[in-house]
């Protein structure tokens, strides 16, 4: 075994017994799965199930020319990075899969620590026939939850300027604009974040806004 390769399995210990003395699978299993009413199942995944229904379904959620990867890097430097992407998947991953009453998959979620206080929603989708049920926000809000109780001060996503949508919705949940980002992956983006610890929430409004929006609750459209 290469030393490359030797350090990324230590690497990997290291993680799963920090992993474990963070209790993630415990405190987790208080959270999810979550049920609905109307029968509706999120529940917990893992990276290989979560693609494969990508697979199946990302082209249904984001037409392609919608949604789509401005730069791609060539399979020759994608096979160059594949150590570098075994040393990413060490830190925490969260992965998420929708099911309908029947218990087929209709969405997903998936996300990763961006640094040690903050967390970082990558990306979700919801089938367009199961979209507009509240599926989303019950998770997001109950996956907030949960994220708060491992000990994360911030989560952030990063949206398109014109998806008004998932951008009003976040800002109804207490997610705040933070920034704009234009990368040649995925063009111009909104970055949003949500502060969890009130005094940290405060220093953030008196550093960038107005400390009097803070308990302004947002309207419901």
């Amino acid at each position: 075994m290469s030393d490359r390769l030797l350090g990324i399995s230590k690497w990997r210990i290291m993680n799963k017994t920090i992993a474990k003395k963070l209790n993630i699978s415990g405190i987790r299993t208080k959270y999810f799965p979550l049920k609905t009413k109307e029968g509706f199942c999120i529940r917990p995944s893992d990276a290989k199930e979560v693609y494969d229904f990508l697979g199946k379904a990302y082209n249904k959620v984001f037409p392609p020319g919608d949604d789509c990867l401005c730069f791609r890097v060539s399979p020759e430097r994608r096979q160059q990075m594949a150590p570098l992407r075994k040393l990413y998947s060490v830190i925490h991953h969260e992965w998420f899969l929708f099911l309908n009453p029947k218990g087929q998959p209709i969405g997903w979620h998936m996300g990763e620590a961006e640094d040690h206080q903050t967390f970082y929603m990558w990306n979700s989708g919801i089938l367009p026939e199961y979209q507009n049920r509240g599926l989303f926000t019950a998770f997001s809000e109950t996956f907030m939850r949960y994220l708060r109780e491992l000990g994360y001060e911030r989560i952030s996503s990063h949206h398109k300027p014109t998806n008004r949508r998932i951008l009003i919705l976040k800002l109804k949940q207490g997610f705040d604009i933070s920034g704009f980002e234009m990368t040649e992956n995925w063009g111009a983006l909104v970055k949003l974040i949500k502060i969890l610890p009130r005094d940290r929430r405060e220093a953030f409004y008196k550093m960038f806004g107005e400390a009097s929006h803070l308990d302004e609750r947002a309207p419901r459209g």
